[in-house]
């Protein structure tokens, strides 16, 4: 019985070995992009109309910037194209009970809403939960009613 081997070339085999390992990031990526603005839609929180965050990439890694005063980097999972993990903190000034206070964030997207959960670190060691839900489409209607309305 003969034996079956595939004979690659050295650039096939390293064209092999690539596909190999950026396999899982390509197929557990979503269809939506991290990239751009998303209106809040709800939080743990409060409800705020005007909360909204942008993000830009840069490779694997996220900046995330909150309207409403923080900032954050994250980088992205290599096996889950759909999430993203860092810190991040709340800016010095303003009124906030979390001003200057520093936090681990999560990002993901599913069905195309970006899930984030952030854990602030508060001075008394304890660490508070904000959760929120954002929507691209959302902003967009908004802006598109804005535009008929003027």
């Amino acid at each position: 019985m003969k034996s079956c081997r595939l004979a690659f070339s050295p650039p096939g085999r390293v064209l092999l070995a690539l596909l190999i390992v950026l396999w899982p990031a390509v197929a557990g990526a979503s269809g939506v992009s991290f990239q751009g603005q998303w209106q809040q839609v709800v939080s743990g929180a409060g409800d705020c109309e005007s909360c909204s965050v942008e993000i830009r990439r840069n490779g694997p890694v996220l900046k995330v910037t909150g309207r409403d005063g923080w900032f954050a980097v994250t980088h992205l999972g290599r096996v889950e194209g759909s999430s993203a993990e860092g810190i991040g903190r709340w800016n010095e000034d303003g009124a906030s009970r979390y001003r200057g206070k520093p936090f681990d964030i999560r990002i993901t997207i599913v069905d195309e809403h970006l899930y984030m959960d952030m854990s602030v670190r508060m001075d008394d060691g304890s660490k508070q939960a904000i959760r929120a839900i954002f929507d691209k489409r959302r902003l967009e209607k908004s802006g598109r009613l804005r535009l008929a309305h003027m």
